[in-house]
């Protein structure tokens, strides 16, 4: 009896022991399946990282494309600005025009020229105000105010004198 005892204990035993091992089997594969997701996560960040450091890269050039062609407009512009009075169907004369550039780019004195050497009388010189514009590009806020106040009539013209005081060496500016 002491043997049958032991051996169904044994059996048991090894019962447990195979259950056991079945567990750390099923347990082995579990691991393994996961470290293969693992690895497959892993491969996955790594792509999707390289694609996205690819498609930054490839982002960054636009972006400096972009800027460089708006750059190279806002010179053309500039440029063109500048050279306005020589265009060949320019309808003034260069030299009465003035180049300011901010906040708006001409003083045009139309007809100031023929009239202080008597070729033309005072009634046929206008002063003109002018904004150059290239491409698609509109009026800014401050120019839009300046022709408005034209188109107001709140414009005058100001002679300012300087005005030395001997006493402390200082100067001031009277208007008229």
């Amino acid at each position: 009896m002491n043997n049958t005892i032991l051996l169904l204990i044994i059996l048991v035993a090894l019962v447990l022991l195979v259950l056991a091992v079945r567990k750390i089997l099923a347990q082995d594969k579990t691991i393994l399946q996961n470290e293969r997701d693992i690895a497959n996560i892993q491969t996955a960040i790594t792509q999707q990282q390289a694609y996205f450091e690819v498609e930054l890269a490839q982002k960054i050039k636009d972006a400096k494309k972009r800027s460089n062609n708006m750059q190279r407009n806002v010179l053309k512009g500039q440029i063109g600005e500048q050279f306005t009075p020589f265009i060949a169907d320019f309808p003034y004369n260069p030299s009465d025009c003035r180049f300011l550039g901010e906040p708006i780019d001409y003083m045009i004195f139309q007809n100031l020229h023929a009239c202080s050497e008597g070729l033309a009388d005072v009634e046929d010189v206008q002063i003109i105000i002018a904004e150059v514009k290239t491409g698609n590009a509109r009026l800014n806020v401050r120019q839009k105010i300046i022709k408005q106040a034209i188109e107001n009539g709140q414009v005058s013209f100001k002679e300012l004198r300087i005005k030395h005081c001997k006493d402390t060496e200082n100067m001031t500016i009277l208007t008229s």
